[in-house]
């Protein structure tokens, strides 16, 4: 606290006004009174990447309600002549567009045979899904994806089978999405998924899927020599170096998923160790880069292999179980936009991410039988995707810190460790021409006000900003159908120009700015 902070409270409590601190923790006068100092240093003209929108992708897999009962459902009122809900194409658009979305799979498509899922859907076989141990009717296809594509305006990702599948089929498939009419062009192909784990169809070494993926995408380059190939990387280094020698001459892409946990019938406090995921997101990304800069430098590999964060969420467990329909409060949403940040700051070589899920679970939309539902991370997704800017820009941060450890990642590392970040994370942008900047600050104290100046070190600010706030006093806060705006942002604008902010105890903060020429 400082000095005047302390005179202020002394005064207070001596004169008998200011009694039962305990009991008026959290309020904004004591949350104000113990405000934490900080200050960003932001330069504006020391680029560190060129953001790509597709880190604001999507993913749809046929698992539980994501795709049937959630975009696509013939039944509904809403659904248009091909099945698919407009009332959620519409809610996508809103949130600012799906940007990309991957399909159809996940561990579903390393059991899944594409062909199954074209032509007259009353001839479409209805087969047992062994991955998520479910029936699938194949009513949603190829046909049917790429027509969403279409009408969300966005770029499709499709994942070949590389579990039981065959290059005949992966090559097949390239070749028909090349034929499908009005259909947007599929460039985007991963390589399998997740062939590192023994719950994959398909469990190879590293050095058996590095020789398989050589062999697929050598093939379906020869179909189409433009598409893209998205190959399958791990958390392990030695996964990664292993693969990219048998098949990096081939790969533009390699792969990283990554997930957050909490555990909501504990009854333990998982603040902290969701605010400090997406710090160890970051390492772990890190780490894939130093993989793929020596892997370049040492093959002469001229053109960069760029890290998709293909697969990603803070997953919620109850009773020991992955939930996938729990609701998402404002902590979700601040790890969200914590996520989006670190892609940000490392936009030199992340240059695309596929959130678990788009709909339903886990997800910023949940489609109901009578409408749509915006989750409290909606706004996070829409902020991020209309208001930052595409240029990352270096930004000093100087702010209390906070060290936690979070929930380990079954199935990936198990030995995630203890971290330190700063309670306040920024990620600084601006316009390709230099004339607007947009600052993403999240103030990661759930108790605590933060001042926050601002030092703009190589250009002037001009009057007139935007502010954006996405803030809820109450963490256990949801939005629902009786009541579905109880956590949304609110903006505000203003005539001057900002020399600090004070944002709320737990708040995501955009605050667009605009500069002189």
């Amino acid at each position: 606290m400082d000095r005047r902070n302390f005179l202020n409270l002394s005064t207070l409590t001596g004169a008998g006004i200011f009694t039962g601190l305990d009991s008026l923790a959290g309020s904004p006068f004591v949350s104000s009174l113990f405000a934490e100092q900080a200050s960003v240093t932001i330069h504006s003209k020391k680029e560190i990447g060129r953001i790509d929108k597709r880190i604001y992708g999507h993913f749809l897999e046929h698992v539980e309600n994501v795709v049937y009962g959630g975009i696509y459902d013939p039944s509904s009122k809403f659904a248009d002549e091909a099945g698919l809900r407009t009332d959620v194409m519409k809610a996508i658009k809103e949130m600012g567009g799906a940007q990309v979305i991957r399909w159809p799979g996940g561990n579903f498509v390393s059991y899944y045979h594409w062909k199954d899922g074209i032509g007259p859907k009353k001839n479409r076989p209805t087969k047992f899904d062994v991955v998520w141990k479910q029936t699938e009717n194949n009513h949603f296809g190829t046909n049917e994806f790429l027509d969403l594509c279409r009408k969300l305006e966005c770029e499709p990702f499709i994942t070949a089978n590389m579990g039981n599948g065959t290059i005949e089929e992966a090559c097949e498939w390239v070749e028909y999405c090349k034929k499908v009419k009005n259909a947007p062009p599929v460039k985007l192909w991963g390589l399998g998924n997740e062939h590192f784990g023994p719950w994959q169809v398909g469990y190879y070494t590293a050095e058996e899927y590095g020789r398989k993926s050589q062999q697929f995408g050598q093939f379906m380059r020869a179909v189409d020599k433009d598409i893209e190939l998205v190959g399958v990387g791990f958390t392990e280094p030695e996964w990664n170096e292993t693969v990219l020698k048998h098949c990096g001459d081939q790969l533009d892409w390699l792969t990283i998923h990554l997930y957050g946990h909490r555990n909501l019938s504990d009854g333990g406090e998982d603040f902290d160790q969701l605010m400090i995921t997406p710090a160890l997101f970051e390492k772990e990304i890190n780490e894939m880069s130093d993989v793929l800069a020596a892997y370049e430098k040492k093959s002469g590999k001229e053109k960069p292999i760029r890290i998709c964060l293909e697969e990603w969420n803070d997953r919620h467990r109850r009773d020991g179980k992955l939930w996938r329909e729990s609701p998402r409060n404002i902590v979700d949403a601040l790890f969200v936009a914590g996520v989006f940040n670190s892609c940000q700051r490392l936009s030199s070589r992340v240059a695309m991410s596929n959130y678990v899920f788009l709909l339903n679970a886990h997800a910023p939309i949940v489609v109901k039988k009578e409408g749509v539902l915006k989750s409290a991370t909606f706004d996070v997704f829409r902020l991020y995707a209309t208001a930052m800017q595409p240029v990352a820009v270096q930004a000093d941060v100087e702010a209390p810190s906070f060290t936690a450890k979070p929930v380990d990642e079954i199935g990936y590392r198990v030995d995630r460790e203890t971290a330190t970040a700063k309670r306040l994370d920024v990620s600084a942008t601006r316009s390709v021409d230099g004339r607007k900047m947009s600052i993403s600050l999240i103030n990661r104290d759930r108790s605590k006000t933060m001042n926050v100046k601002l030092n703009l070190k190589d250009q002037k600010l001009a009057p007139g900003y935007t502010w954006h706030t996405l803030h809820s006093s109450d963490l256990t806060a949801i939005n629902t159908i009786e009541n579905p705006n109880k956590v949304r942002s609110t903006t505000k604008t203003f005539t001057t120009y900002p020399e600090s902010v004070e944002l709320k105890p737990n708040s995501l903060n955009i605050i667009e700015l605009k500069l002189e020429a």
